[in-house]
């Protein structure tokens, strides 16, 4: 299988954020107007967090109808400002009244990284698909967790990752098995220092990004101011 992507670059940031929210809201609907939910795969970073405050702004929404996953997470404390499900739930879900909360599925991680990635394996495990995952892009090419000179097993959907060369050594990592789930994947690349991995990637070196397959389109989103 061979990566299908669609790069998308955007001059300005703004616009990027307007059209990549837009792109989810239409997403979204179709899928709860299909499936009765949908099942979203979260991203850390800065550029996420500002986008999940923008949800909040969608109108017309029952966030109830929606099913958040996380593609990644540090072993840290479950209050550690570094924790992905901490961002999340700051950002948008303790913001919504507890009627319209979604279900959000955290990773567990202050169990540590080999007991947390087994009990996200059996969670991942018995969904049947995700409409989006949405991915970053490091300076180093790694996305989620799965980073450069990594091996991961493929057979599973949820892996333990430590000697991470980013603090937390720690973690637990979606792999490119869970995000085959995915009816859409989108990748969110921002900042002056992407240029060298995207530049890489189009280049047909192989990155961890670049193991990312999908049965349809992959859309990655990009600004490098």
């Amino acid at each position: 299988m061979h990566q299908k992507l669609n790069w998308k670059e955007f001059a300005d940031k703004n616009e990027l954020e307007s059209i990549l929210l837009q792109d989810i809201v239409d997403i979204a609907n179709n899928a709860i107007k299909k499936n009765g939910n949908f099942k979203i795969v979260m991203a850390g970073g800065s550029t996420p967090e500002r986008l999940y405050k923008s949800f909040l702004n969608i109108q017309n929404q029952n966030f109830s109808n929606w099913e958040l996953y996380v593609g990644d997470e540090r072993c840290l404390p479950v209050d550690d400002e570094g924790r992905n499900s901490l961002m999340i739930k700051r950002s948008f879900i303790d913001h919504l009244p507890e009627d319209l909360k979604p279900k959000f599925f955290p990773i567990n991680s202050e169990k540590g990284s080999k007991e947390a990635a087994n009990e996200y394996n059996t969670i991942v495990d018995k969904v049947n698909r995700f409409d989006l995952v949405l991915l970053g892009l490091g300076e180093d090419g790694h996305t989620a967790s799965l980073f450069p000179e990594h091996c991961w097993d493929n057979q599973l959907n949820v892996v333990p990752v430590s000697n991470a060369p980013k603090p937390p050594s720690d973690r637990v990592s979606m792999t490119p098995k869970a995000f085959l789930k995915a009816e859409k994947i989108f990748f969110i690349v921002t900042g002056h220092g992407k240029i060298e991995p995207v530049n890489a990637w189009k280049q047909g070196e192989g990155i961890p990004a670049s193991k990312i397959m999908s049965d349809n389109l992959i859309d990655i989103y990009c600004n490098f101011d």
